[in-house]
């Protein structure tokens, strides 16, 4: 009967212990099921900024690009380049300076009509800038939260661009797409 009453008294006693130690696996393991999803959350809303530096071309030009992003959403690019100048536009600079050049360049871009036409865009800038004897500086800067991308990609100063397929890249692939080609990330 002291085996019986024992048995009894101990079976539901581990029983009961058992059921503890499932239950807590079970609630380590929804708790880690339910973080993942945060986590994946977060990096959707997480804005990145990752700046590009790529190899000089066999013309001199050397361009370096920030994109930020945030998911699969591009937020901005901005793509500045230095580049030789060519050899009419040394002699302008060797005869009156770099400061008289460049407003000569100013004036020149504000009569070109596509120039002028690209820059009224909203959402995207563009400077070029005389910035020693020999170099010029080209920045672009879209900022495609406020951009109409339709409306951009028509204009004969960015049709080359291709805005339109750029922007149904996802931007950690064309981060990636790009070092993969030779660019390399710059630490900020």
């Amino acid at each position: 009967m002291k085996i019986l009453i024992s048995l009894t008294t101990i079976l539901p006693i581990l029983g009961g212990c058992g059921q503890k130690k499932e239950t807590k696996s079970k609630t380590s393991k929804q708790s880690i099921d339910s973080t993942l999803p945060v986590i994946a959350n977060a990096e959707k809303e997480t804005v990145v900024t990752k700046t590009l530096s790529f190899p000089k071309t066999a013309e001199g030009v050397q361009q370096t690009q920030t994109i930020t992003y945030k998911g699969d959403q591009f937020l901005s690019l901005t793509i500045e380049q230095i580049m030789p100048m060519k050899e009419e536009m040394k002699k302008v600079v060797a005869e009156v300076g770099v400061a008289e050049a460049q407003k000569l360049l100013e004036k020149s871009l504000a009569e070109d009509e596509k120039f002028t036409q690209a820059k009224s865009l909203e959402g995207f800038s563009t400077s070029l800038e005389i910035i020693n004897e020999q170099e010029l500086k080209r920045v672009h800067t879209f900022d495609f939260q406020v951009l109409d991308v339709n409306k951009a990609a028509d204009t004969e100063y960015l049709k080359n661009m291709k805005l339109k397929e750029f922007l149904k890249m996802k931007p950690k692939e064309y981060v990636e797409d790009q070092i993969a080609s030779g660019a390399t990330e710059v630490n900020q």
